[in-house]
């Protein structure tokens, strides 16, 4: 059989018992710090369900909103940007990321997740009104392969 305690070495240090005895505060904030380490500082952006009271106070945000919906062929990402900002900005992507080079209030490029996989090639960019608007192809072929039991 599959040795599964060799890859899980946590699975003593969070015991049931100590789990019960946990402050709920000190449990969010871990997880927290978590999240913020594997997502960036802005992974609250990027996870449609949030906290309706958040604890942290709000800071004054240098960085445009990222607004990113999708519909059942497409994904679209939209960012209030200035003409100006514009010129300056290079837009990359893979099939589940969108790198935005030289985005306002960032030094490094700005990552952002997609919802689903999408198409390498089809990808337009049209600047309307103050928003660029970025629109996918979702990506239909998901590569399924099937797995042999062994006995």
């Amino acid at each position: 059989m599959f040795e599964w305690n060799k890859y899980f070495p946590f699975h003593n240090q969070f015991s049931k018992e100590a789990l019960k005895k946990a402050d709920p505060k000190e449990v969010e904030h871990y997880v927290n710090s978590v999240m913020e380490s594997v997502f960036g500082s802005d992974s609250a952006a990027q996870f449609p369900f949030r906290d309706p009271l958040p604890t942290k106070e709000k800071t004054q945000r240098t960085e445009p909103d990222i607004d990113i919906f999708e519909t059942a062929d497409h994904v679209f990402v939209k960012v209030a940007v200035t003409e100006s900002q514009l010129e300056q900005l290079k837009i990359k992507h893979t099939s589940h990321r969108l790198l935005i080079e030289h985005f306002p209030g960032s030094i490094h490029p700005k990552k952002v997740n997609l919802p689903c996989l999408v198409k390498r090639k089809g990808t337009k960019a049209v600047y309307k009104d103050g928003q660029l608007e970025v629109m996918f192809h979702k990506q239909q072929d998901y590569n399924m392969s099937e797995v042999e039991i062994m006995r």
